[in-house]
């Protein structure tokens, strides 16, 4: 609690004192735009990843609709005016984005990027670390105490809440690190678990509702399974990226020429095999500002609980 009063102080201190008008200025001058990242909008709430609620979303997009130009990702290069630019960016394709995201983004007429992941389209399933959350939220102390991972050496020993969403947050970030093949070898015991236990899983977008939502939205891939593509090989990637292209041929009848990287995880040879197969903005995180002229644009993960707050990481101040 005193942690989070000290950075919400914080925050608003610098808005107190012009940072992000003064970083806004720095926009326009140095033909910077800021590639705002997010995932999910929603007022339930979850310890191990939360969701920007709707409220706080609502007045991010106020703000940006008073200060900045929001532009669709396919206009980034355009001419600069007198405003900074930005552009809204959205990952994984969960269903919250129509019932909460998508009404505030008509609401303000800007259209957005979204990023979905073929394979949790086709089967419903959210990604496997998500999957681990909602599993984890709903079991005891007790229960998480049972996941064993050979390597992985972090230990519940208290029995709190803060207890275990340090463990969960150790665990995904552990299984991360590691190739497809292996990360599902290492995950089998708790799949053992979730599948011996009924838990609410968090919804993900089915082809028809992503169908639906392309008149107001540029489509991309988050890749298919949402792996983490520097433990890959070239093989492994290549085929990933055809298996996107042709869920997006036969599945939504549009080109797939927007590819936003999992995890923040890449290697340079991937990228410029993207530009080979014709994709025209590769999305990575980077936490930095974007050059407006370039198709590789690094994106800033938008989080937290206050306006000044995301006043700062819109700007890259925070």
């Amino acid at each position: 609690m005193v942690r989070s009063s000290l950075k919400n102080c914080y925050f608003f201190a610098k808005v107190l004192f012009g940072v992000d008008r003064w970083r806004r200025d720095e926009l326009v001058r140095s033909s910077k735009a800021a590639v705002l990242n997010m995932h999910r909008v929603s007022p339930d709430l979850s310890p191990y990843w939360p969701p920007m609620h709707p409220a706080l979303f609502e007045r991010l997009l106020r703000y940006l609709d008073k200060y900045f130009e929001v532009r669709n990702i396919n206009e980034l290069s355009e001419k600069q005016g007198s405003r900074p630019v930005a552009v809204l960016s959205f990952d994984d394709g969960y269903y919250d984005f129509i019932e909460y995201a998508l009404p505030l983004l008509k609401k303000y007429v800007m259209r957005s990027n979204m990023n979905v992941i073929p394979q949790c389209v086709k089967t419903g399933l959210p990604i496997w670390n998500v999957r681990l959350y909602d599993f984890l939220a709903s079991s005891s102390v007790e229960e998480v105490k049972k996941i064993e991972i050979p390597g992985f050496q972090f230990k519940l020993t208290g029995n709190g809440m803060r207890d275990k969403l340090g463990f969960g947050m150790a665990l995904s970030k552990f299984l991360k690190t590691r190739a497809r093949a292996e990360r599902l070898e290492l995950f089998q015991p708790i799949e053992e678990l979730m599948n011996g236990k009924r838990f609410a899983s968090t919804r993900m977008m089915t082809t028809g509702e992503v169908r639906q939502i392309t008149e107001y939205v540029d489509l991309g891939a988050h890749s298919f399974s949402h792996e983490s593509m520097e433990f890959e090989d070239d093989d492994y990637f290549e085929n990933d990226v055809e298996k996107c292209s042709e869920f997006f041929r036969s599945d939504l009848d549009l080109p797939m020429d927007i590819y936003a990287f999992p995890n923040g995880s890449y290697r340079p040879e991937q990228i410029e095999h993207l530009r080979r197969k014709g994709v025209s903005k590769v999305l990575l995180v980077g936490e930095t500002l974007a050059n407006m002229d370039s198709n590789v644009i690094p994106r800033i993960t938008m989080y937290g609980d206050s306006d000044s707050e995301m006043r700062m990481r819109s700007v890259g101040a925070a």
